[in-house]
């Protein structure tokens, strides 16, 4: 039989050739004798592997950021107590009790069973597990660390999760009051102001502007409140699309890194997740340069992305990462010193692992501090709001009262 081959020699290089052997262990036994840590080997002219069913996809389609946490937690536990690949991966299926979970680890098991390395099994299932995730296992395995880089990548798993928390948790206090600011206007518009009206027109009082714009502001949610729905629905459906479309994606991503509080507090989380990504990478002796390839998978914002690509393309010709950095602005300039000496002194993993930390505490102070800016310019617009209807309200009524006195 005659398999395509894709395997990482000893170097972190990658080579790409075809090889006979009768079968697939055969075939992968002589890929190691080699020195060559096999990461893709299909067969060619065979017969090809069955596909998942859409069963097993739908379930596996399931699996979330905490399954993979547990995942590396128990791939760590298991290997550093000396269990191989195959029965780590049958104890870890068993342990589960998601379904989805279960699939995954089927399929993944079967294929390290017929001859498959752990990385390219996991290569076949790159809707689950991201380039970050099969680099680093592929160089686990060419160096013999696996334990330590499923350690790794539980870690890295967990700072994610803890980022994300940690902005959602930030979000949703302004979010509430947002809620009850539209719900105390519009409980005002549709119920309070029309029995002021009534009030007002029965009297047959002089209205000032104010008031008389707060009536037909109430009478146009009242009566036309399916077309204003109708145009918010317009509204969002537009930005969606528009954020879809890689122009206005582009021209959205560079608004956003230029907002004052928010866009330099969007650039340090975007560049502290890279960051992270390129200490995991380098503690598991991934290059410097597939770091920063691989990193790029881990961000969408396109603006960033573009300035990645300068440091990448710096790097491949032989360039410092931490000059690339400095010109390009990606971070400040202590980031970038001790970066530097990391670079300069062999030990930039450990200088990525210090800034990674370093930026983590900062950001969320960062965030914090945001946090607690946003939520009382929140309250004084409520009271603005309110303060404006009561205003609008009571005036014609000390208007009437000083008239009968």
């Amino acid at each position: 039989m005659q398999f395509a081959v894709e395997a990482m020699r000893p170097d972190g290089s990658v080579v790409a050739e075809q090889i006979e052997a009768e079968d697939r262990a055969q075939a992968a036994q002589t890929l190691r004798a080699k020195g060559l840590m096999v990461l893709r080997l299909d067969e060619r002219g065979g017969a090809a592997r069955a596909s998942p069913s859409p069963a097993d996809r739908t379930a596996s389609s399931k699996v979330t950021g905490r399954d993979l946490i547990l995942l590396s937690r128990q791939m760590t536990m298991l290997l550093e107590s000396g269990t191989p690949v195959v029965p780590a991966l049958e104890a870890a299926e068993q342990q589960t009790s998601k379904a989805g979970m279960r699939v995954l680890l089927r399929r993944l098991r079967e294929r390290v069973e017929e001859g498959d390395s752990l990385s390219g099994a996991l290569q076949a299932e790159h809707d689950t597990f991201d380039p970050v995730f099969r680099s680093m296992v592929a160089a686990g395995e060419a160096t013999a660390t696996l334990p330590q880089v499923f350690a790794r990548l539980c870690t890295l798993a967990q700072q994610r999760q803890q980022i994300r928390q940690m902005v959602l948790g930030a979000l949703i206090y302004p979010i509430i009051l947002s809620v009850l600011l539209v719900g105390v206007v519009a409980v005002l518009l549709f119920f309070v102001v029309p029995r002021f009206k009534t009030l007002f027109t029965s009297l047959r009082a002089k209205l000032p502007a104010t008031t008389q714009f707060l009536f037909d502001a109430s009478d146009l949610l009242r009566t036309g409140w399916p077309y204003v729905l109708a145009a918010l629905v317009l509204l969002v459906t537009g930005v969606i699309v528009c954020v879809r479309m890689p122009g206005s994606r582009n021209w959205l991503d560079q608004v956003l890194l230029r907002l004052p509080l928010v866009g330099p507090l969007l650039s340090r989380l975007i560049f502290a997740r890279v960051v992270r990504v390129w200490a995991a990478m380098l503690r598991c002796r991934v290059p410097l340069l597939d770091a920063i390839r691989q990193s790029m998978q881990a961000i969408t914002n396109a603006a960033f992305l573009r300035l990645l690509a300068r440091v990448e393309e710096s790097v491949s010709s032989g360039g410092r990462m931490a000059h690339a950095l400095a010109e390009t602005g990606l971070a400040d300039p202590v980031i970038v010193s001790a970066l530097r000496t990391g670079e300069e002194n062999g030990r930039l993993a450990e200088a990525t692992d210090f800034v990674s930390d370093w930026m983590d505490e900062d950001n969320t102070q960062m965030v914090q501090h945001l946090t607690r800016l946003t939520e009382p310019v929140l309250l004084a617009v409520m009271g603005v709001v309110v303060g404006f209807v009561a205003m609008a309200l009571f005036l014609p009524l000390f208007d009437l009262a000083t008239a009968g006195g």
